[in-house]
């Protein structure tokens, strides 16, 4: 056995109590199983209708700019498309809605992924005894069943949301009885904000850290948005880590947003291509590992001057 520690001996206490995160283009690329699961869905729409193309997509970004949210779960039967139908929801619902939610269903397993290691560095930072938290300006519905679906809900304490969107009436009968039995809930606590908690306001995270009894400088907050997550983590003393990689965006997938996504959606969910930067940026999020470890990055500028990089 060990003997006793030497005069003046302090065990080292950690300088991170928490790692806060956003989800969308942090964790996973959201763009890249965005993109292919709405064009799925409107490729079906345009099978069981026989519209056009362009009225079905004129019609579903009204109503996404309506929620300010594309990822509306109730879209097709909130829009014009329905009002021809509206008279006998379940044939709509049968020979129109699930058809249309199959093929975004099906896109949605193929395109979704995490990013490279992902669930790794999850486990390993509460292996090492810190709180992992989610922060994203999803609403419920989208992030709590995304979790679920990419199988990370069992790898956080908490995530924290804008609120869901309720059921509207037209809805099928399935899916109301699953979502009364629980069936779209996932593992881990959900917290609902109130809808002006928004990036870049800064009171969900200071919400997180008022619920976990943390000041700001025991945290770590990672985000893909330098405009709006970084804002957060300066607002509330956090170190800000920019989540670099989740900005790489390809023109094509960004134009291809554009055409079925009203623009402020858009801006909400992908960070644009500006100048801003961040000094302390990542390219890959198992690096917040190192950055706990006590690793950190300069700022270009300083070190030119320095002759230096990396540290």
């Amino acid at each position: 056995m060990a003997g006793p520690h030497p005069p003046g001996y302090h065990a080292r206490v950690p300088r991170y109590r928490a790692v806060v995160t956003d989800l969308d283009n942090t964790l996973y690329p959201w763009v890249d199983f965005i993109v292919p699961a709405l064009e799925a869905m409107v490729d079906s729409l345009v099978a069981t209708t026989a519209l056009p193309r362009v009225r079905i997509v004129q019609s579903l970004k009204a109503v996404y700019s309506k929620y300010e949210s594309n990822e509306y779960p109730f879209a097709i039967q909130e829009s014009e498309i329905f009002r021809p139908y509206e008279a006998d929801f379940d044939s709509f619902n049968a020979l129109v809605l699930e058809p249309a939610r199959h093929a975004f269903a099906t896109a949605r397993d193929r395109y979704l992924q995490p990013y490279p290691l992902v669930r790794e560095t999850l486990d390993r930072i509460r292996g090492r005894g810190l709180r992992v938290v989610g922060l994203t300006d999803a609403p419920r519905n989208a992030a709590e069943l995304r979790l679920k679906h990419l199988k990370l809900d069992g790898h956080f304490d908490a995530l924290y949301t804008l609120p869901r969107f309720p059921l509207p009436e037209n809805v099928a009968a399935e899916i109301r009885r699953k979502e009364e039995a629980g069936h779209y809930r996932s593992r881990t606590p959900v917290f609902e904000l109130p809808r002006e908690a928004e990036k870049p306001d800064a009171s969900g995270l200071r919400k997180i850290l008022a619920d976990l009894g943390l000041d700001g400088r025991e945290v770590l907050y990672v985000g893909d948005n330098v405009k709006k997550d970084m804002p957060v983590a300066e607002a509330c003393g956090a170190l800000g880590v920019w989540a670099e990689y989740g900005t790489y965006v390809s023109k094509e997938y960004r134009d291809r947003l554009a055409v079925i996504s009203a623009k402020k959606v858009t801006q909400r969910h992908v960070a644009d291509e500006s100048q801003a930067r961040w000094p302390l940026a990542i390219s890959s999020f198992a690096q917040v590992l190192d950055i706990l470890d006590g690793a950190t990055w300069s700022a270009p500028r300083a070190a030119a001057r320095r002759g230096k990089g990396a540290r």
